[in-house]
């Protein structure tokens, strides 16, 4: 592992534990106070693989729902969707597009989490009748770099919660931006999301995430245009600071590209009394080129698993589409 990563991985697994052991008992005094918590909910398959770190990375159109800044990785469109299996029959779903138009790229996106609560009157075997209840985000999203190693971002979205009879809206909004270092090799991004409120004045869980990521190449950089290099290590950190009702949670992944086709993951995500609890995450990646009619076609899957002893275990499926 190179130098720099170690310096990264090692101080984000020192800073949580010397912030004291009275920080991880104490219960933040405005916890469940925000609305639309789903927004909590972190979009894609691979981010959540590395442990959650992405916001320093932010290189494929995942990013848009961690960093918008990040969009100006895409060269020129890609496409994603991710189903995510939780506790409790929740379905959490996320998609995400992104197209440049010559140096600004542009993106839409959906975030949603939906279940189905039932209804009785008395305590009979079958429910009375069912109400679904959740919320969803879309958003529009551009980012544009600034010199040859800056780019900022930023995403405007309208959000809808239902809660049985009860339905709220608002609006909000994330702005981001990521430096490329040495040669593209070091990433740092720093990205405020979820600022506003529904309407009635209820808050959002708004939250600044900052990351960094060092990326080892499979050929010199010298030797490749920086369109076509492939990273064959990835090292990933985050720090997330929520603004409102929750304590920081930091977060450390690594990737491993195998034959530029398979990817291996892995994660830890240390949390100060937040749930998920602290853990491991475990993702693997496909990508594959599309052949004949789809040649100009390329296909990503990705899977994350993310074990919980006392919510129940997490599995995560999505599929990016670059053409």
């Amino acid at each position: 592992m190179p130098k720099s990563a170690v310096v990264i991985v090692v101080a984000f697994l020192i800073i949580p534990h010397s912030l004291g052991p009275s920080w991880a008992v104490d219960i933040h005094d405005s916890a469940g106070t925000a609305g639309a918590a789903f927004l909590k909910i972190e979009g894609g398959s691979r981010p959540v693989g590395m442990g959650g770190a992405f916001a320093g990375l932010a290189n494929d159109i995942n990013t848009i729902f961690w960093n918008p800044a990040g969009l100006t990785a895409v060269h020129d469109r890609e496409l994603t969707a991710m189903q995510h299996f939780s506790f409790a029959d929740i379905n959490n779903q996320s998609i995400g597009y992104a197209q440049r138009a010559h140096r600004l790229v542009w993106g839409a996106s959906f975030l949603g989490s939906f279940t189905e609560i039932e209804r009785r009157v008395g305590p009979t075997e079958e429910p009375d009748s069912t109400v679904t209840a959740g919320g969803f985000a879309t958003g529009l999203s551009v980012a544009y770099p600034l010199g040859t190693g800056m780019s900022i971002g930023g995403t405007a979205k309208f959000i809808s919660q239902q809660l049985d009879i009860q339905n709220a809206y608002g609006v909000a909004a994330d702005i981001g931006v990521i430096f490329q270092l040495i040669g593209n090799r070091l990433g740092i991004g720093v990205a405020v999301q979820n600022a506003g409120v529904l309407d009635g004045g209820e808050t959002l869980p708004m939250l600044l995430r900052a990351g960094l990521a060092y990326r080892t190449w499979t050929q010199s950089v010298t030797d490749v245009p920086e369109g076509e290099r492939k990273a064959l290590w990835t090292y990933v950190a985050d720090a997330n600071l929520p603004l409102i009702d929750a304590k920081p949670s930091f977060h450390i992944g690594v990737e491993r590209w195998f034959y530029d086709v398979i990817a291996a993951r892995l994660g830890y995500r240390i949390g100060l009394n937040q749930n998920p609890s602290d853990g491991l995450a475990l993702g693997i990646g496909v990508r594959r080129s599309g052949r004949d009619a789809l040649a100009n076609v390329d296909f990503q899957f990705d899977y994350a698993f993310v074990p919980d002893a006392y919510v129940g275990n997490a599995h995560r499926i999505s599929v990016i589409t670059r053409f």
